[in-house]
């Protein structure tokens, strides 16, 4: 009975220790593709990223909440804003900006139209948009944001009384975002 205890209590401690392991982990690979930079919202940075140095606009990959990854990594609501906003090349990204939803709550009284002939209720929601030092996993900055207005770009509206929640502006990204991008 006893050997099995310390066997429970080595192995509960074995897997603390590699969940433990797992925060702020680098990646050493180069980066290639948009997507390799994602990862910094998992506490993961890709090493070979670019430095946040030298002379402004500060190239920043915004990651987006909800959707389909291709959504999240083209940012096409933030493409009229300058290259600096959309990079066309990873590996000049110095910045990444990762957007966690805080929650939502109430109706906005605006409804969302879907290419699919579908239409969903749009509610309020709270977010957080964290930055990151691509390259050192630093934080640079957070900010809070109320999202009241801007449908999501894809949702799943197949149930009955479907609702989407409102997520941030190209503008709220703007306000959040440019002193960073900036920065001299």
């Amino acid at each position: 009975m006893q050997s099995l205890s310390r066997y429970y209590v080595c192995s509960a401690a074995l897997l603390l220790a590699g969940l433990v392991g797992c925060g702020g982990r680098k990646i050493d690979e180069p980066v290639t593709k948009l997507s390799d930079l994602v990862a910094l919202c998992s506490s993961r940075h890709p090493t070979t990223a670019a430095a946040y140095a030298g002379a402004p606009p500060h190239p920043i990959l915004v990651v987006r909440p909800h959707g389909a990854v291709q959504d999240m990594l083209e940012n096409p609501r933030l493409a009229g804003l300058g290259p600096a906003w959309n990079p066309p090349d990873p590996a000049a990204v110095q910045l990444v900006a990762c957007t966690e939803s805080d929650g939502g709550g109430a109706d906005s009284g605006l409804v969302c139209p879907y290419p699919s002939g579908q239409s969903a209720s749009l509610r309020v929601a709270n977010y957080t948009i964290t930055v990151y030092a691509a390259r050192t996993g630093a934080k640079v900055g957070q900010a809070h944001v109320e999202a009241r207005d801007t449908c999501p770009l894809t949702a799943s509206v197949y149930r009955q009384d479907p609702l989407v929640y409102a997520t941030p502006s190209p503008r709220q990204y703007l306000d959040v975002l440019e002193p960073f991008v900036n920065r001299r």
